[in-house]
């Protein structure tokens, strides 16, 4: 959007595969652009940031000394109610580090606490029953099941909690899928609509659920609203903004910095598997990131 805003003339506007005009660049707002692209009326696409303590009292969670072949050395700290951006060119390891400390792929060292206390996990598995979760930036091949329903997407990470002696309990189970899908408006037929038939966001927004189901302590974001529509973004940007407030650790990765400037509160940048700045409040923009990420500029000693 911002492109289309620094460089063209003019702008034509599909959805549904039906023409809805074309306009002046100069004549339009985004949020009009926006409106018309999704149909109805979209307020802020970012919600309001908040003032966090970077206290040691207010450490929610930390990272110390994490080391691979993609990244050396990595710590890191995250707040309370604070959304922690993790920004970086493709090839900085922020997608591997993320994966490292949710155990996904391993690391040749490192220690991962929750408010203080130092968790040991080994294991996917481990890291899940710890609440440290992971949401991938490849929902159709990482994510989720397409060929099958919503609600068995939704359960998937914690079947103990939907089963008997014996058995999954059914009835527990769509149940479960019809809470979120109330609770995060996934816009689908029923419960038992296969997952592929989904749009992009409601696909997202199953995905998103899944890990809910397991009530995560800290969750990794990584690319949350690639391939989604502006109105399924900026339903996406609250539940994020909603889960920090609840008390949710949410550490965003994104390639969108746009999506990084307006959502986080603070963000740590990566070049070349280090982190090569950090940057909070008035000094999170896309010059800024942009020097770090590409190695021009340096975290200062």
């Amino acid at each position: 959007m911002s492109e289309v805003f620094s460089q063209c003339d003019r702008v034509t506007v599909l959805r549904d595969g039906n023409y809805l005009g074309s306009y002046l660049v100069k004549d339009v707002t985004k949020k009009e652009i926006v409106n018309k692209m999704v149909g109805r009326e979209i307020d802020d696409t970012f919600p309001d940031k908040k003032e966090i303590a970077h206290t040691e009292q207010n450490v929610l969670f930390e990272v110390k000394n994490f080391s691979d072949t993609n990244f050396n050395n990595i710590s890191f700290k995250l707040y309370k109610g604070e959304v922690l951006g993790l920004a970086g060119l493709i090839g900085s390891g922020r997608s591997e580090l993320a994966q490292a400390v949710c155990r996904l792929q391993p690391a040749k060292s490192g220690k991962i606490f929750y408010k203080g206390k130092e968790i040991n996990t080994k294991t996917p598995r481990q890291s899940i029953n710890q609440g440290i979760v992971y949401l991938t930036e490849d929902r159709k091949s990482d994510g989720l099941f397409l060929s099958l329903p919503i609600s068995r997407n939704i359960s998937a990470a914690d079947l103990l909690s939907i089963s008997g002696t014996l058995f999954i309990n059914r009835r527990a189970e769509n149940k479960q899928a019809l809470d979120y899908i109330k609770e995060f408006d996934i816009r689908c037929r029923d419960y038992g609509q296969v997952v592929q038939s989904l749009s992009g966001g409601n696909q997202q927004k199953v995905l998103i659920s899944k890990l809910m189901t397991v009530n995560p302590k800290v969750i990794f974001m990584d690319e949350p609203t690639i391939g989604v529509d502006v109105g399924a973004k900026a339903e996406i940007y609250k539940l994020i903004r909603r889960l920090a407030n609840e008390g949710v650790g949410v550490i965003l990765i994104s390639s969108e910095l746009p999506e990084i400037v307006g959502m986080c509160d603070r963000v740590m940048v990566m070049h070349e598997g280090e982190i090569s700045g950090e940057v909070e409040k008035d000094h999170i923009n896309e010059r800024e990131i942009i020097h770090m990420a590409s190695g021009i500029s340096k975290l200062k000693e």
